[in-house]
């Protein structure tokens, strides 16, 4: 009879162990549904490596399964007992794998409370610094933009089915000109420091390394001055919001942040919100890579888009959606078809589209995973785009999806009548 597993700290001494563990059963689950597909579905095969970070481990039980049988758990006990030198190698290297990414991979993600709003904010944003209107294609979003007023200030109003928001820029023309899309950076990265510390008196506080750190910067004063543009451009923006469904308290004119500041020789910022925009800000959870702070503009709006769509997409059993290329052309700010001069489209659309999606999954670790066909311009804008996710990510979206689920019908079962007693 086999013993019981021993802690995953205790088994780098008798890695062979390994094979009895929960670990090393999900991993061999995971080989077992892909070997089908490497020779029935080449492309799923390699789309389903990259969604389960799969393309270290793979080869390694493939080659060693060949020749043992690991079934069961007295075939594996037979293999322990036996502790030849190739099953010991094997056991190692995958306990190997285990510690150095399997492991780490749970703590990839940290937890953004998040909304409409910011999604809103990163697309007007970008489009604004190119000098573009935001004409978001999906989900039945309409954007209205009202003409600049006698000061230069505009109104840009966002409206789906369950919001109606308005954002007021003031002298947008040089807010425009000032504006830098590592404000968005900062402001998602406040929203995710102050959800993990509960918000304490609605504000985020963190250092300037800690910040550095997530956004893979090197000099201290250089962060330090682009801190100080950035907390300028959230403290600067002035917004209305309404609500045709009560999700959050509609409010008019309130600064998106009402206080920001960065102490300079102890480097701690501090960043504040009224409680009805940070509920605004904040009005669901989702999870954030950490690696994204370190993408450079096009290649960070993009993997903010593709993590948003995630949570609300529809996601096949293999963990992929799709989302149509040209929605992702119009909100992270590449130019349309119809603005590229000269029909130079390759250098203007396609070439700085393709360099974002290389730098996302070469930074990623194989977390996400981007998959799409052309032949010219027009194929590449009527395309989708098949988006694989990691199991971590997946299974916070199922489990998010059965806590929905079961709320709909924990609501749906309180508003029937209790049946009367019979006489």
């Amino acid at each position: 009879m086999p013993q019981d597993p021993a802690p995953m700290d205790q088994l780098r001494g008798e890695p062979l162990r390994f094979l009895e563990t929960e670990q090393f059963q999900e991993m061999l689950s995971v080989y077992r549904k892909l070997k089908p597909l490497e020779q029935e579905n080449p492309r799923k095969f390699r789309n389903q490596l990259n969604t389960y970070d799969f393309s270290d481990i793979y080869p390694i039980m493939d080659t060693y399964l060949q020749t043992r049988a690991l079934s069961d758990p007295e075939a594996a006990s037979a293999v322990i007992a036996e502790a030849a030198p190739e099953s010991v190698a094997f056991a190692s290297t995958l306990l190997d794998i285990f510690e150095t990414t399997v492991a780490e991979r749970v703590q990839e993600y940290d937890v953004l409370g998040n909304s409409p709003a910011t999604y809103f904010i990163c697309g007007v944003w970008a489009n604004m610094k190119r000098g573009r209107e935001f004409h978001p294609a999906s989900n039945g979003i309409t954007v209205t933009y009202d003409q600049p007023d006698a000061y230069g200030n505009q109104n840009i109003r966002y409206r789906n089915k369950d919001y109606e928001m308005t954002l007021i820029f003031e002298a947008v023309e040089a807010y425009t000109k000032n504006l830098s899309w590592t404000a968005h950076r900062l402001l998602i990265y406040t929203l995710m420091r102050g959800n993990a510390d509960n918000w304490r008196n609605n504000t985020a506080t963190f250092s300037i390394e800690e910040y550095m750190a997530w956004a893979g910067l090197k000099s201290r004063d250089a962060a330090y001055r682009q801190l100080k543009k950035d907390m300028q451009a959230i403290t600067g923006m002035k917004i209305t919001a309404e609500s045709f469904k009560k999700y959050f308290e509609s409010f008019y004119i309130t600064h998106l942040a009402t206080e920001a500041y960065i102490k300079k020789y102890t480097g701690e910022v501090h960043i504040s919100f009224a409680e009805n925009v940070r509920h605004f800000l904040t009005q669901y959870y989702q999870l954030i890579p950490d690696w994204m702070g370190h993408l450079s503009e096009n290649s960070y709006r993009l993997a903010f888009y593709l993590f948003y769509r995630a949570r609300k997409a529809p996601i096949d059993e293999n963990g992929s959606f799709r989302i149509k290329i040209d929605d992702i052309i119009h909100y992270i700010g590449l130019p349309t078809k119809e603005e590229v001069k000269n029909r130079n489209y390759d250098e203007a659309i396609i070439r700085p589209f393709n360099k974002a999606v290389e730098e996302i999954e070469s930074i990623s670790n194989g977390s996400i995973h981007m998959d799409f066909d052309y032949d010219d311009i027009n194929t590449f804008l009527a395309g989708r785009m098949n988006v694989g996710i990691d199991q971590t990510l997946w299974d916070y979206i199922q489990k998010l999806d059965k806590t929905r689920a079961a709320k709909q019908l924990k609501g749906k079962t309180s508003h029937k009548k209790t049946p009367k007693a019979e006489d």
